[in-house]
């Protein structure tokens, strides 16, 4: 067979075009029928500011000299009625307008023209400068607005424009907190080090690679504090201290009906009042819809429970044996799409692990490792839920658990070990009081019987000194200790099962070895199951007894580690071991696996690793395998079993550096 023949054939479906962010956030606020009110509601104020004479009917200033039409209700001529002076009301409203945006523009131009800079530089400088800045900042924020208002009208003069410095120099004091805020967050990122070490000025970085991040928050925050100024100065206003008697501005016209509504009725009030309250409710509205509609955009890891919905049955029956632990049948998963059809993320998964035994979980990202283990547990991340499927723990049935009896379950019978230690630490705690809580909650141990045993636990993982190391701050360990912490934070309630997703790809060669060698060591102690989940091979023939190899979403195969390491029944087994540098002779180059995992969206028809398979047929990209038990064990290709079909060959569906 030639070697264009052994290449493999990669046609893999595009995706669907997703939309960009901007997209996204416009769905998202046109879905929301308070966000389309406010901005409904902001288009007619901005046409009232700008263009008063397309929506007024009668001039706002014009009175009746006849004394006829005073206080007159709603009518075809005035669609509010009039004022005492027989002013038109509606009019009147229109060009009020005016009056409030320009106090927006005013107090915002100053309030962000003040707070942002001094928060960028007090956040990027720190120390005493920092400090002196929020002393100062800090007391200016404790002040009353109105009264930082009236003492800029006492030193210059009364005026709307005036009392809008005031108004402007007080909001300041906010944009200062939300700006130092993200600063500090921001300056501790790595692509702000690589950016200072390359040489830009720190002007630039601020310019450049803080203030961007900073601009969702201060748009919500703009949206909302201008709610504030509107009613701010409409206050002013009405205590004759911001715009003219004579204008129409809505804090003038309250001041104005205020001794006329008793004898002539509340509606004199109600127009008005009603465009005060429409506009401020509007734009607090318009804030909580843009923070929602941004903030869905901030992909995070943190779990979201979803909404839970009726499961059907697993079509195949659960393991039996006193020493199981876990085990799930044909597990489905989907994520919905605001385009169009679900998204399958996991199909048909089933796996088991029994008391003492070690289940290693490989395959690429993507391939769904982390997602069943956290659907197992009842922590599918919303939107997605689980549509099928049987989850037996302990020899009972949890696939529909409520959350509250899931907790119960989770912390205590099951322990969970993360990839990145220092980040799932609580930086505000002491390591003690992370390592305790677990206690008194699931075992109601008393404060002084969990520290003891927290002793214990930090002395079970060697961390040596282990009574002084409880009373700090994770800050204060370095990475393998910190793991070591958060496995005995895992190990506190004697779970039965432990998940460890990743547990040594952030710790180095050596740290990782002592890690697995900790984790082997506190098994045979306990009898405890494990799951490991890794992307690394060489792990999992070190740790592992059992291997669940999965690829797009699906199981591919189940074995031994010594019959998945050198009896593999699955081409992607195989392909994954090619690619080991322990497997590579030294001549040539290193096998890699041609083409990427595709996305749940472009899963192909039949087998989803048939596009990367040297071995696959016309059969293999129209069938979708069934998933075969093997003995004990099970294997989804559609070609085990046939004569002459042998993957002892080299480069099964790999291809060569080159």
């Amino acid at each position: 067979m030639s070697e264009s023949e052994l290449e493999p054939t990669i046609e893999e479906t595009p995706p669907p075009k997703a939309d960009s962010p901007r997209q996204r956030f416009w769905k998202r606020m046109v879905r929301n029928p308070l966000a389309l009110f406010s901005m409904v509601w902001f288009v007619i104020l901005i046409v009232s500011w700008v263009w008063p004479e397309l929506l007024a009917t009668h001039d706002p200033f014009k009175q009746d000299v006849t004394l006829q039409r005073l206080f007159e209700g709603p009518s075809g001529d005035h669609w509010l009625g009039t004022d005492g002076l027989g002013r038109d009301h509606y009019s009147r409203v229109v060009f009020g307008a005016g009056f409030a945006f320009r106090s927006i523009f005013i107090a915002m131009t100053i309030a962000i023209g003040i707070g942002v800079p001094i928060g960028l530089f007090s956040g990027w400088r720190g120390g005493r400068i920092d400090r002196a800045i929020m002393w100062v900042n800090d007391v200016l924020f404790s002040l009353p607005i109105i009264l930082l208002a009236m003492a800029v009208i006492i030193i210059l003069t009364p005026s709307l424009t005036n009392a809008m410095i005031g108004v402007g120099i007080a909001m300041a004091t906010r944009f200062v907190r939300l700006t130092r805020g993200v600063t500090l967050a921001e300056k501790e990122e790595l692509y702000v080090d690589a950016a200072r070490i390359t040489g830009i000025s720190v002007p630039r970085i601020l310019a450049r690679y803080i203030a961007p991040n900073l601009l969702p928050s201060l748009i919500v925050q703009a949206a909302i504090i201008s709610g504030a100024i509107i009613l701010i100065g409409a206050t002013l206003s009405f205590l004759g201290i911001g715009a003219s008697l004579d204008d129409p501005d809505w804090g003038v016209m309250l001041n104005r009906a205020r001794p006329d509504f008793r004898r002539e009725g509340i509606w004199q009030i109600m127009p008005s009042g009603g465009a005060l309250v429409l506009t401020v409710l509007a734009f607090n509205l318009l804030g909580d819809a843009i923070r929602d509609a941004i903030g869905r955009d901030a992909s995070s890891n943190a779990l979201t429970i979803t909404k839970r919905v009726s499961v059907a049955a697993a079509s195949t029956s659960h393991a039996e044996g006193d020493d199981l632990v876990i085990s799930v049948r044909d597990m489905d998963v989907e994520f919905p799409s605001a385009k169009g059809p679900v998204s399958e993320i996991l199909n048909g998964v089933s796996f088991e692990v029994r008391a003492g035994e070690t289940l290693g979980v490989v395959g690429e990202s993507g391939s769904g490792k982390s997602m069943t283990m956290l659907s197992a547990l009842g922590l599918t991340p919303a939107p997605g839920r689980m549509t099928r499927g049987s989850v037996n723990f302990l020899g009972e049935d949890v696939t529909n658990l409520t959350e509250k009896a899931w907790q119960s379950i989770r912390g205590k019978e099951v322990g969970v070990i993360f990839q990145e230690p220092i980040a799932v630490l609580n930086p505000a705690m002491k390591v003690g009081a992370q390592i305790m809580e677990p206690l008194r909650i699931h075992m109601g141990m008393s404060k002084a019987e969990a520290r003891t045993r927290a002793v214990e636990l930090l002395t079970e993982v060697r961390v040596p000194d282990p009574a002084r190391r409880l009373d700090q701050y994770p800050h204060e360990f370095s990475g393998g200790m910190a793991q070591r912490v958060g496995i005995a934070m895992a190990l506190a309630c004697e779970p039965k099962l432990l998940i460890a997703d990743e547990p040594s790809t952030a710790l180095d060669v050596t740290v990782q070895g002592q890690i697995l060698d900790l984790l082997a060591e506190i098994q045979t102690r306990r009898n405890m199951a494990i799951i490991l989940i890794t992307h690394d091979l060489g792990v999992i023939a070190e740790a592992a007894d059992r291997v669940l190899v999965m690829y797009g979403g699906q199981v591919m195969e189940t074995g031994s580690v010594e019959d998945v390491f050198f009896r593999p029944k699955h081409p992607y087994t195989k392909a994954l071991l090619d690619t080991m540098p322990q497997n590579h002779s030294g001549d040539g180059e290193l096998a890699v696996i041609a083409g990427i995992v595709p996305q749940p969206t472009a899963w192909p028809t039949g087998c989803r690793f048939a596009p990367r398979c040297v071995h696959a047929t016309d059969s293999c990209t129209s069938t979708m395998p069934p998933l075969l038990t093997v003995n004990t064990d099970v294997v989804r290709c559609l070609r085990h079993g046939e004569e002459g079909f042998d993957l002892a060959q080299p480069a099964s569906g790999t291809e060569v550096l080159s």
